[in-house]
């Protein structure tokens, strides 16, 4: 389970962070975007944003619009609720500032909250290069592992590689995994729970990002 407190926000703000801008009260505007903080006036409490993109559009968010920032390290997301002040530039850069309160609210979620997503992917028993591969599907996935289903049968602390395309950007490729645990078999085939090994913080951070712009989505669909 997700905890969340209220920290410090000049403890917890850093220049480069990646972002995700979400915004649901202009129906024209409305949606998730991806972005990274450029800068901070910390006298002034305003964070200078990338311009947020979707899908590789850049999308200028005009002043006035209401937004929720979350931020987001290895092992947490910093979230406020803030109003964009425009687009304006700096050294050259177009940027959108944004006004940071003295306390946000931290999450931390690195490895335990998962979401339910069904994806086709390959898993492999040995790393070598022409090795033959197995079809499984997701049931779920964290920034620590994912519960799957195959036909493949497979022993807990077996070591697999998994390959697994997540988004247009983002995707497992050899992942060195291993079997944690297995469940109940189902129709669809065995199910495990696989946990990443020797995965690089920086996909880590990509992963936990991705879902939460997941949950976000899912959250959204509810309202």
């Amino acid at each position: 389970m997700a905890y969340v407190e209220l920290v410090d926000s000049a403890k917890s703000l850093k220049i480069g962070l990646p972002a995700v801008v979400n915004i649901i009260f202009v129906k024209e505007l409305e949606g998730s975007y991806k972005s990274n903080v450029v800068d901070i006036d910390f006298e002034r409490m305003i964070l200078f944003l990338s311009i947020p993109s979707l899908k590789g559009k850049f999308i200028p968010i005009p002043k006035g619009v209401r937004m929720t920032v979350s931020l987001f390290d290895r092992s947490s997301i910093y979230e406020f609720d803030t109003v964009s002040l425009g687009v304006t530039k700096m050294d050259n850069v177009y940027v959108i500032p944004v006004p940071f309160p003295e306390l946000v609210r931290r999450t931390e979620r690195r490895k335990f909250v998962c979401i339910q997503i069904f994806l086709d992917g390959r898993l492999y028993t040995t790393s070598e290069e022409n090795a033959e591969s197995f079809p499984f599907t997701t049931r779920n996935i964290s920034a620590g592992g994912m519960m799957i289903t195959t036909k493949k049968y497979l022993n807990v602390d077996d070591i697999i590689y998994v390959d697994l395309t997540l988004s247009e950007d983002l995707a497992l490729n050899k992942q060195k995994s291993r079997v944690a645990r297995q469940d109940e078999k189902l129709e669809d085939g065995f199910v495990y729970g696989l946990q990443f090994l020797d995965l690089s913080s920086t996909f880590e951070t990509r992963l936990v990002k991705f879902i939460f712009q997941k949950e976000l989505k899912m959250r959204s669909m509810k309202k």
